[in-house]
């Protein structure tokens, strides 16, 4: 403050020490206020009360000035809020704070305001109190997210009515959005103005403790697992009355089993699926389940047990390998796939229905997938019918992708919707669409439909009640053994893996890699855990599982290859030549074969060289057959059929494929022509039945034989499909 100034109120008063630090905290007060308009209004009340109290007019005017030109705020305001507040008679305002606070007690009165009876009360120029509001509000939690953040608050009104609810930080920080919002809850309403609600924000906010919300169910990153109504992190933690759980001194927040929403309607609540994710002490030991679960589903309760097992470890096995794969159940109707799958999702969802693939919505399947970690979520009434973007999904979920959508941005950024779950499909029908694309990202259990005795039928009873009362408690046995499995996971895979192509080599089984590792991923974490020092009981072995999973491969292995793309390739050649459409020794000729110079498939010129012992070989012209393929494919199908640069990318990738020849002679030409070796084990198909011998393209009589129609690419039934089960011929399973 300038010297001159100071002068200039020494001569008006004797007291310049008292107005000096007047001045001082004026002027701190303004520069602190900077250029907020409620804070500058309430300094500048502050210092017009400052120099009442001094009963020093002359020297606020001089002071005022001073200020005026400094901060560049009209003299004006600060002479009519002084000419306003000296009017006001101080025991006007005594006897208003006398009149409507209780005792004289409320702190708040030093911020401006006051609560009685549930309303806030607001100091006015004018000294006397007004009515903010018919409720007040106790701040309880922020619910920190990016995407997502909000306030809990208690508000109770005059009349003792109260409701918590919660309000997205955004709308919390406006009064005009605060007020529809909580009017919208009830008779709470805000009357006072935008400087009053201020100042009851800025008392409360430092008084909500931050917490985060549980997005995703299931595992945590945090390291616990979280079902809605708790957390197990070694021992079980339900959440309070406000949805609050605490791990490791940090709060979590699980709205679904939270007050807030107890009174939502079934129609309108958002978190209603959330609420079958729930823990409850299971009526048995995991022993006891799997026993159980052994006499009612017989020999294919092994395969989804060791599934369920490998779920509640799926992001270790993701993180690895990039792959986790699905649990397939195939039956006609009534078989027990659907009650087994039942079984298989109660572990984890209290009596959660399916997810239904004819139904359900694209997005709708990508958002199951990705609400939980680390558990089963079951996808019933497969066909090959299903929307191709949700078949592509389920291929997608192998390796962990979902729904991807661009962000309402103006840059390039998208939205990834992970699928972090195990999906467990189920079905009338084998997934045979695109190539077997789904069937080898899948492990197969075949149901058939049998009679059920007395003893079985009350096992099956015994098992749903348990269901019914909830088993989820089980999973926390499993999760004992997570750190076990984190250390062991990868060395024991690549063991099995090795160990099982080599036996399966050896025994002359066919394999395919893909069915390898899905199969590895489910007897892994079983061995670890029955290798463990504490082992969980199950009623099987690893020795038993290990026999399953190598008859089951062999036995799907060769399902695929008997409909994949190649065999209804051949397929439709057989037809062809039934129809008349290709001849023998025109289009394709079979012979026994010394010795032949050709081209491999990798583009080396092979000399001539003999065989040893003679190979019986297929040519064929493809430059005459694909045209005849593609046409026919079309009319029975509707459908394009492969291109000739994918088919022969497939052919010459086949085992039987052994190359190209510039020079063949057929009966009506000398050209070049595709070779492969023709017979059992290799190309197995049926070309010859019209041929004298293997040595000769002349045509034979006619066999009679019906003709043969190429299989249209459709959905294949349980009792139309060409599949042998793997519960078929009891005496070739490993038991």
């Amino acid at each position: 403050m300038s010297d001159e100034l100071l002068d200039g109120l020494d001569i008006l008063d004797t007291n310049a020490g008292q107005k000096e630090k007047i001045c001082a905290a004026a002027e701190t007060a303004l520069e602190e206020a900077g250029g907020k308009f409620f804070e500058q209004s309430e300094a500048i009340s502050g210092i017009c009360q400052d120099f009442i109290d001094l009963k020093d007019p002359a020297s606020a005017e001089l002071f005022f000035k001073y200020l005026s030109k400094k901060y560049k705020i009209s003299k004006k305001i600060f002479s009519d809020t002084f000419k306003t507040l000296s009017d006001v008679p101080k025991k006007t305002k005594k006897r208003a704070e006398q009149d409507f606070v209780d005792d004289g007690t409320d702190p708040e009165i030093k911020q401006g305001w006051f609560v009685r009876k549930n309303c806030y009360w607001f100091y006015t120029k004018e000294g006397g109190p007004v009515c903010g509001s018919n409720f007040i509000m106790v701040p309880l939690f922020h619910i920190d997210s990016k995407i997502d953040n909000k306030r809990l608050v208690r508000i109770t009104n005059e009349h003792g009515v109260s409701r918590i609810i919660d309000i997205p930080s955004s709308k919390f920080i406006s009064v005009e959005q605060f007020s529809a919002y909580v009017y919208s809850e009830g008779n709470f309403m805000w009357t006072g103005c935008k400087a009053h609600y201020i100042k009851i924000l800025k008392f409360i906010s430092n008084d909500f403790p931050m917490c985060k919300e549980l997005i995703t169910l299931g595992w945590q990153r945090e390291g616990f697992y979280a079902f809605a109504n708790g957390i197990y992190n070694g021992l079980w933690q339900p959440v309070n009355e406000f949805g609050i759980t605490t791990h490791q001194e940090k709060l979590f927040f699980s709205p679904a089993f939270s007050v807030v929403y107890n009174n939502v309607r079934e129609d309108d609540d958002a978190y209603e699926n959330d609420r079958y994710f729930v823990y409850n002490q299971a009526p048995c030991t995991f022993g006891q389940w799997s026993l159980l679960m052994m006499d009612v589903y017989g020999k294919n309760a092994i395969m989804g047990m060791a599934f369920a097992v490998a779920s509640i470890f799926r992001d270790l096995i993701y993180e690895k390998y990039k792959i986790f794969p699905h649990l397939f159940l195939f039956g006609e109707k009534q078989s027990g796939k659907s009650q087994m799958a039942w079984s298989l999702s109660n572990l984890f969802f209290h009596n959660f229905p399916a997810f239904n693939l004819n139904s359900g919505t694209h997005v709708g399947l990508s958002r199951r997938g990705s609400r939980s970690k680390n558990c089963i979520v079951w996808l019933d009434e497969y066909s090959n019918d299903i929307d191709i973007r949700r078949f592509q999904l389920l291929k997608a979920a192998y390796d962990g992708v979902g729904h991807e959508k661009g962000k309402m941005t103006q840059d390039s950024r998208t939205a990834i919707t992970k699928i972090l779950s195990a999906f467990l499909i189920s079905g009338q029908f084998l997934p045979t669409l695109d190539d077997n694309s789904l069937l080898t990202r899948s492990c197969l259990l075949s149901f058939i439909k049998k009679n059920y005795t007395p003893q079985e039928m009350a096992r099956y009873e015994e098992l749903k009640e348990l269901e019914i009362q909830g088993i989820s408690s089980l999973v926390t046995d499993v999760l004992e053994y997570r750190k076990l499995m984190e250390d062991k996971f990868a060395r024991t895979f690549s063991t099995i893996q090795e160990n099982l192509k080599a036996e399966m080599l050896k025994e002359n089984l066919q394999f395919d890699e893909r069915l390898i590792r899905n199969y590895c991923c489910l007897l892994a974490p079983i061995k670890i855990i029955l290798e463990s020092n504490t082992p969980l009981k199950l009623s099987f072995d690893y020795e038993t599982m290990y026999k399953i999973v190598k008859h089951d491969i062999a036995s799907l292995t060769k399902q695929i290859a008997t409909s994949e793309s190649i065999s209804t390739f051949w397929t439709t050649v057989e037809y062809l030549l039934d129809e008349g459409k290709i001849q023998a020794g025109v289009d394709f000729k079979i012979a026994m074969t010394p010795s032949l110079a050709y081209t491999n498939k990798e583009g080396d010129e092979i000399p001539s060289r003999p065989f040893d012992p003679p190979l019986n070989l297929l040519f064929i012209r493809f430059s005459r057959v694909h045209p005849l393929y593609m046409e026919k494919w079309r009319q029975q199908t509707g459908k394009n059929g492969i291109d000739l640069v994918s088919i022969m990318h497939y052919l010459k990738n086949h085992k039987s494929y052994v190359g190209s020849t510039t020079h063949t002679r057929f009966d009506t030409s000398n050209t070049s022509a595709f070779v492969f070796k023709y017979g059992p084990g290799m190309l197995d198909i049926n070309l010859d039945r019209t041929m004298k011998n293997s040595y000769s393209s002349e045509k034979k009589s006619e066999s009679g034989e019906a003709p043969v129609t190429p299989p249209k690419q459709e959905s294949l039934k349980l009792d139309s499909l060409p599949y042998t089960d793997p519960g078929e011929h009891e005496d070739e399973r490993p038991f």
